[in-house]
């Protein structure tokens, strides 16, 4: 069962990272946009709001799933997965503010978090964060799941991304 709570939390990596109902760790109005922008993609990651997720979700994100449509398909399928299992999201925390970064094209948000799943009697403790990226002329943020991204792999995915920079730590456990 703790595998499958680890394969299900790297299956909802491969595109991105949001929030869900009863989330609220914060009031919303405590939070920084991205914040809020990271609560709302894991609400409708687990919430099964496929449109919304695909909206906050960075193209890069997109093309890693083999484009759009790939990716709509297996943002269904992994939130059947999630509700014939009945995981939950039993709260999402941000255990520190966000770090913004800026390069010559574009704005970078790196947002920790803190989310703590259940499945089955079963809690894992996922310590992970978002890389918001805001593009010019852009009318919103979109993300990357942190899990996918390191300083060795970062450039992979923006090649103008600052150099040095440290990641927060990432970890997942049961509980």
């Amino acid at each position: 069962m703790i595998r499958y709570l680890f394969r299900c939390v790297t299956l909802a990596s491969l595109l991105a990272a949001g929030s869900g109902p009863g989330l609220a760790a914060q009031a919303a109005d405590e939070l920084h946009p991205v914040q809020q922008d990271v609560r709302a993609l894991t609400e409708a990651t687990f919430g099964g709001d496929v449109e919304t997720t695909l909206g906050f979700t960075h193209p890069t994100g997109l093309k890693d799933a083999g484009g759009r449509e790939a990716a709509r398909k297996a943002l269904v399928q992994l939130q059947e997965e999630f509700s014939s299992s009945g995981m939950k999201v039993e709260s999402l925390s941000f255990p520190s503010p966000p770090d913004f970064l800026e390069t010559e094209a574009r704005r970078f948000a790196i947002v920790p978090t803190l989310t703590i799943l259940s499945m089955a009697g079963l809690r894992l403790e996922v310590l992970g964060f978002h890389i918001g990226v805001l593009e010019p002329d852009a009318k919103g943020w979109t993300y990357v799941d942190g899990a996918r991204v390191n300083g060795s792999n970062v450039r992979d995915f923006f090649p103008d991304f600052p150099g040095g920079y440290t990641f927060p730590k990432v970890h997942s456990k049961p509980l």
